[in-house]
């Protein structure tokens, strides 16, 4: 494959997969914790680097930082929509995901509230969101996913945005 975007996309997205599949598969509860989801971001970040290198030898950094730029977010973006099909696959698949996810948000909200939040506003806040995720619970929707898609973009392109000029500042060396 010729396009580093493309290559390295699809090589990082099927490697978010495969790791995310193993901590589902082991136990569900990896799956959901917090340090572990973050933790696939090294992925994201190496994928992204090593397409941005690829480049840049290819092309030069004497090109407009857009063009730098381009590279890594395109292979953030390509990581980003797989890990978010197998994510909408997978809760389709298994219901309970959605059902242990809300009993994690209704755990932190009652430890928030629990320790205090100080102003009268945001505890009625937190009422409320307890009160609606114990009645209706939590729903899966395809705007709820894109919505995290476009989230994610904004910080995949920041996140492109640093790879770049570090790429850049050293092939300028």
């Amino acid at each position: 494959m010729k396009n580093p975007a493309v290559k390295y996309g699809l090589l990082g997205g099927a490697t978010v997969v495969f790791y995310f599949a193993i901590l589902y598969f082991i136990k569900k509860e990896l799956f959901l914790n917090t340090w572990l989801y973050w933790a696939s971001m090294a992925i994201y970040l190496l994928f992204m680097w090593r397409a941005a290198r690829e480049d840049c030898e290819e092309k030069g950094v004497a090109r407009d930082f857009r063009e730098i730029l381009r590279t890594p977010f395109i292979v953030f973006l390509l990581i980003n929509l797989l890990f978010w099909l197998f994510w909408y696959t997978l809760h389709l698949a298994d219901p309970e995901l959605l059902q242990m996810e809300n009993a994690l948000q209704l755990n932190y909200l009652k430890q928030q509230l629990a320790t205090g939040p100080g102003d009268p506003q945001h505890a009625n806040q937190l009422r409320d969101q307890i009160q609606v995720l114990e009645k209706e619970g939590t729903t899966l929707t395809m705007g709820a996913v894109f919505l995290q898609m476009g989230i994610g973009a904004l910080g995949g392109f920041l996140l492109s945005a640093g790879i770049g000029a570090i790429v850049r500042n050293m092939g300028r060396k």
